[in-house]
C-alpha cells in the first residue's frame, strides 16, 4: 500500500471511516531509470493509465521518463490499492512486450537475474506505490496543476500542453 507525501501515517480517518478520498498515486520505474524516456513505452504506459477504470474518477494521468503519476477519486484506500496494483501488471506487461521485441538496450532496464528467485527476473516498477491524499477540492486543485507544471519544472517542456504523456480531465 501507499504512504501518504509526508511520511506519517494516514490519519485515522482515511483508515477507518468508510468514506471515499482522491489521491494522487505514484509509480516509479525500478532504479528510477528513464525507461519510460522512450516515446513507444511511454505511450504504452499513458494508454494503459487512459484505458483502466479509476476509482470514482481520472483527474489527471502524466506519464515521465522514471514515473507514472495519476490523480483519482473518489476512491477507499482499498479500491485505490486494487487501482494500482492492476495498473502496474497492465503497464508492466505492454512495456515488457515491446521490450523483448525491441533490437536495443531497454532489455538492460528490466531485466535482473537472481539464481534464488530462478534466473531472470522481468521488473518495471519499484515494489509499492506513493500516495498523497486530496482531502479538498482546493488540494485536488493544487495537485493538477502541479501535475501540469512537471514537465515544465523537468526542463522536458516549455509549456505543460507541450508534453505528450499528460493528460487533465475534462472540467
Amino acid at each position: 500500500m501507499g504512504q501518504p507525501a509526508n511520511g506519517d501515517a494516514f490519519p485515522d480517518e482515511w483508515l477507518d471511516e468508510p468514506g471515499e478520498r482522491c489521491a494522487q498515486l505514484t509509480v516509479v520505474v525500478l532504479d528510477h531509470a528513464p525507461l519510460l524516456a522512450r516515446p513507444r513505452l511511454a505511450s504504452a504506459v499513458f494508454n494503459v493509465i487512459r484505458a483502466n477504470a479509476a476509482p470514482g474518477r481520472l483527474w489527471g494521468a502524466l506519464v515521465m521518463p522514471e514515473l507514472a503519476r495519476v490523480v483519482v477519486g473518489p476512491g477507499s484506500v482499498s479500491a485505490l490499492d486494487a487501482y494500482v496494483t492492476t495498473l502496474k501488471a497492465r503497464a508492466a506487461e505492454c512495456v515488457l512486450a515491446i521490450v523483448r521485441r525491441a533490437d536495443d538496450d531497454t532489455l538492460d532496464a528490466v531485466l535482473r537475474y537472481s539464481p534464488v528467485w530462478g534466473g531472470a527476473i522481468y521488473r518495471v516498477w519499484q515494489a509499492g506505490y506513493h500516495l498523497q491524499p486530496l482531502w479538498s477540492e482546493y488540494r485536488l486543485s493544487n495537485a493538477l496543476y502541479a501535475l501540469a507544471q512537471h514537465p515544465v519544472e523537468a526542463g522536458l517542456a516549455r509549456m505543460p500542453g507541450e508534453w505528450p504523456w499528460l493528460w487533465l480531465g475534462d472540467g
